[in-house]
């Protein structure tokens, strides 16, 4: 069983600086069931997180919280010090909170290009109903063209369908689309999943790229991207926290071995 014992508040220990992102005693339950069991946590400004943990540890219902998707059943979210508890998914997205899922979610069928435009209209323009304005589309192109070239996807590949790319591409165009939103806090889930060792290394050295600007959390099974990417780490299990801190400590800790091995090792 998880320890009780873990703190729950780790980073940004002894600053009086308002966290980017704080959960304060957050619990989430589905019917009899708790998923996610009294967490608090701090996230401070630029670092990125990982967060790891068995299949069942809460790891997904944790970042539906943090993006907005679930509403936490006790306990509050605060963003920059807003209580953002009870505001919907596009609320979040407003203020800066941006996801990328497992599954690319795009627009297969439009170009690759207007898939950036769009995100980029939308943002541009506070949410309101895409291709309303005159020139929208030749108006956004050249930040379209800025983040396209910021994730590595060639222009000879922007005017071609979405799904023309391969799967380690797409994931690069759901990024572009998520940077479109000029994010403040990037969750990302499993970005590297299904993806070519070439993608992966690609993936991890365009995380390092964007969390110069910006925090970012990742949720990853892939425990050698998580020793690449992540400043912090969050180990989690059954909708607890285990273990907090730097990765090669993390790895080290008998209970973190237990969670993943078993007992016997």
């Amino acid at each position: 069983m998880p320890d009780p014992g873990v703190s729950n508040s780790v980073y940004g220990a002894g600053s009086t600086a308002v966290p980017l992102l704080e959960l304060q005693s957050v619990t989430m339950s589905f019917g009899g069931f708790t998923a996610i069991n009294n967490i608090s946590l701090k996230f401070e400004k630029k670092p990125v997180y990982g967060i790891i943990g068995p299949n069942g540890a809460g790891k997904t219902t944790l970042f539906n919280i943090l993006s907005g998707f679930y509403r936490p059943k006790r306990g509050r979210l605060l963003f920059n010090g807003e209580d953002m508890t009870s505001l919907r998914t596009e609320q979040f997205a407003r203020r800066g909170i941006v996801r990328s899922f497992q599954i690319t979610s795009i627009f297969p069928n439009l170009s690759v290009m207007d898939n950036v435009v769009l995100s980029v209209q939308r943002r541009a323009d506070g949410g309101a109903k895409v291709l309303a304005k005159s020139g929208w589309h030749e108006n956004h192109r050249p930040e379209a063209n800025a983040l396209l070239d910021q994730v590595g996807i060639p222009p000879s590949l922007r005017e071609r369908p979405a799904n023309d790319l391969s799967y380690g591409r797409k994931r690069a165009l759901e990024l572009a689309i998520s940077l479109a939103a000029h994010p403040a806090l990037l969750l990302l889930d499993e970005p590297t999943a299904g993806m070519t060792s070439a993608d992966v290394s690609r993936t991890t050295d365009l995380i390092a790229q964007l969390s110069r600007e910006r925090t970012i959390i990742v949720v990853e099974h892939n425990l050698g991207v998580i020793a690449d990417v992540a400043d912090e780490i969050i180990v989690m299990q059954q909708g607890a926290l285990l273990a907090c801190g730097r990765y090669d400590d993390v790895r080290k800790d008998p209970r973190v071995i237990e969670a993943y091995l078993g007992k016997r090792h």
